[in-house]
């Protein structure tokens, strides 16, 4: 059985490490203007200073009326108590209904009016769709297009979101070369160094791809304290395991505290969780699969805290479409595609579970945790998350 830590466990170790450290989250707020503020997260709650609509507004084309001058319709109604009106425009004072265009002929003598109308019909009230004052947004809350507009029509020019938090991700490895750079045949492409920046950028953080840095441990250091003294998170791509140009554990133990050495979950297990300064940092395992799912155990939750909110993975029931085993010493993380509904819920089919399976994981939907145990026979019902 495996003496590492399970995922839980290994959170609990790190998050008392960062304690320890005086590791602050949330992050303070900063006020910026709302047409910037789509995807950030909102640090107040937001009020309207105005409501919408601001004044009674037609809400049809036609003519603006007293109600009770179009009782038995068809009628004929004086030049002196009607006025035209558009979709939008203010009704005037005086008047209390719109009777619709297609329902009057205006001529010399007035309009004849084809249908009787209640008090109200057509006009949008004051504050129909945004009463004064009425909290429009909560605290925590990640601000989509919609949200921005709706604060923007309230009176709000500005609003107060948690600052981005500052990820580093910093490549390693002799090997290791970036998309488009000369290749020899031993070269590795980093696929690692981009994924995890488009992961953190998702979740609302400001991510910064470092250079690659060799397998020497004085320049891995140097390179790690540029990250830390400018970030509010640090992932070390690679040099993890015990390998014998592996100098992540020595480099991040020299220069602060490794919490946790290793967790009990596949894929991922070599993970180091760590804390330099104030700074958390964590040591990613090389391989893809491994990387993005240290990101999603490790790296996303803790930009939770820091935000303040990241929405969770929506959950799905789904039917197993082929039997997922299990580790006796390790939690599994295993990515599926699902499949259309057959019958009373999605099927799940598992993806190539081997670390190194980028194109099986570019595939997925979403993933299946696995605790230690047998795992799940076909036909099981489990919980998916859902990438997206």
């Amino acid at each position: 059985m495996s003496h590492d830590p399970d995922p839980a466990e290994a959170w609990k170790r790190w998050h008392a490490a960062l304690a320890e450290a005086a590791f602050v989250v949330p992050l303070a707020s900063e006020r910026v203007p709302v047409g910037e503020a789509v995807g950030r997260i909102a640090a107040k709650p937001v009020s309207a200073v105005r409501p919408s609509p601001p004044l009674r507004v037609a809400a049809m084309d036609g003519i603006s009326v007293r109600a009770r001058d179009t009782e038995g319709a068809p009628t004929r109604i004086a030049p002196t108590d009607f006025a035209l009106v558009d979709t939008g425009a203010p009704v005037p004072d005086g008047f209390d209904a719109v009777v619709v265009r297609e329902q009057v002929t205006i001529d010399e003598a007035g309009a004849l009016v084809q249908e009787t109308v209640m008090p109200g019909r057509h006009v949008r009230p004051v504050g129909e769709d945004i009463p004064l004052d009425q909290v429009l947004i909560q605290a925590g809350q990640r601000l989509g297009a919609f949200d921005v507009a709706l604060i923007a029509a309230a009176g709000q020019p500005v609003v107060d979101v948690v600052c981005q938090p500052g990820v580093a991700v910093i490549p390693t490895g002799d090997e290791l070369r970036s998309s488009g750079e000369r290749l020899d045949a031993h070269h590795v492409i980093d696929s690692n160094g981009p994924m995890l920046i488009a992961q953190a950028r998702a979740d609302g953080a400001r991510a910064t791809l470092h250079p690659r840095v060799p397998d020497d441990p004085k320049l891995l250091g140097e390179e790690v304290m540029r990250a830390v003294l400018s970030n509010d998170l640090v992932l070390l791509v690679a040099g993890s395991s015990r390998g014998h140009r592996d100098y992540a554990r020595e480099v991040l133990e020299e220069l602060g505290e490794v919490a946790v050495d290793g967790v009990a979950v596949r894929p991922g297990h070599p993970v180091l969780l760590a804390v330099v300064g104030t700074t958390p940092v964590i040591g990613v395992p090389g391989y893809p699969v491994s990387a993005a799912f240290t990101y999603e155990l490790f790296a996303r939750p803790l930009l939770g805290e820091l935000l303040g909110a990241i929405p969770p993975r929506p959950a799905l029931e789904v039917r197993l479409a082929e039997a997922v085993g299990g580790r006796d010493d390790s939690t599994c993380m295993v990515a599926v595609e699902l499949d259309s509904v057959y019958g009373d819920m999605p099927t799940a089919t598992p993806c190539a579970r081997r670390a190194g399976a980028l194109r099986s994981l570019a595939g997925a939907d979403g993933y299946v945790t696995v605790p230690p145990g047998e795992g799940f026979a076909m036909g099981a019902v489990v919980t998916a998350l859902l990438f997206a």
